[in-house]
């Protein structure tokens, strides 16, 4: 049972992602794509990252982090959240003053 153990651990480190060599635009790119398996040192690697910075480029890389989040939304069911789509959500629609 122990051989079978450090063999799947073997095989584990050796797919593992060695986020250390990615730069730090490429951690940026690679959010929301990592693996759960690996996101335990995707967010060490990017904690350390952060951790290094000057405050002045912790806030613009925590800035420029939350606008790709929020951009890479397309806005999709905005309409319905406000309670003007056609998906029967209740409310009234408007059908050409009839």
């Amino acid at each position: 049972m122990r051989k079978i153990s450090l063999i799947i651990l073997s095989v584990a480190a050796v797919f593992a992602v060695d986020y250390s060599a990615m730069s730090t635009d490429e951690l940026k790119a690679s959010r929301g794509t990592v693996a759960e398996a690996d996101r335990s040192a995707f967010q060490s690697e990017m904690k350390s990252r952060m951790q290094a910075l000057s405050p002045e480029e912790r806030q613009a890389q925590s800035s420029s982090m939350r606008q790709s989040k929020s951009g890479a939304q397309d806005g999709s069911g905005s309409q319905m959240r406000q309670g003007n789509g056609t998906g029967g959500g209740g409310g009234k629609q408007y059908h050409g003053g009839r």
